[in-house]
């Protein structure tokens, strides 16, 4: 009796074990990202800024210190918004840390602040990815 029903479990066993495996939505390949993450940077006085720069790592939008539009190819985008705020565009992976950059007119250097990003997940999962919730960080401009 042992001889028959020790087979049957395991091959019902083996039979569970790879329908869990079919059956998983893990297993299915990540789609293509179609959303953008965005951070928006408040400036505490925006009457003499001019220009912003926000790099992460070694890239920077725009590139210092010509002012130029974002680099081809480059997902990010920083944007001057009507209330004096920046909103930079970070693509579907954003980075984990920033630093900002605050010029004036002539190019100078009015403030600079770098700072740790805790991205928050709205949408989509760890392995796939998904839209992260906006993020505001402030700038003090003496």
């Amino acid at each position: 009796m042992e001889l028959v029903l020790v087979p049957l479990v395991a091959a019902f066993c083996m039979a569970l074990i790879i329908g869990a495996i079919v059956l998983d939505r893990d297993g299915r390949p990540c789609s293509s990202p179609n959303w953008d993450n965005h951070l928006t940077l408040t400036l505490s006085d925006s009457s003499r800024a001019a220009s912003v720069t926000a790099c992460s790592g070694n890239e920077c939008v725009p590139m210092a210190p010509t002012f130029a539009k974002s680099a081809k190819g480059n997902t990010q985008l920083l944007a001057h918004q009507k209330d004096g705020s920046w909103l930079l565009n970070v693509g579907a992976q954003p980075p984990t840390a920033m630093s900002f950059k605050v010029f004036d007119q002539a190019g100078n250097v009015l403030a600079a602040k770098s700072t740790d990003l805790n991205w928050t997940r709205v949408s989509g999962n760890e392995r796939c990815g998904g839209r992260m919730a906006d993020i505001k960080v402030g700038l003090a401009v003496p």
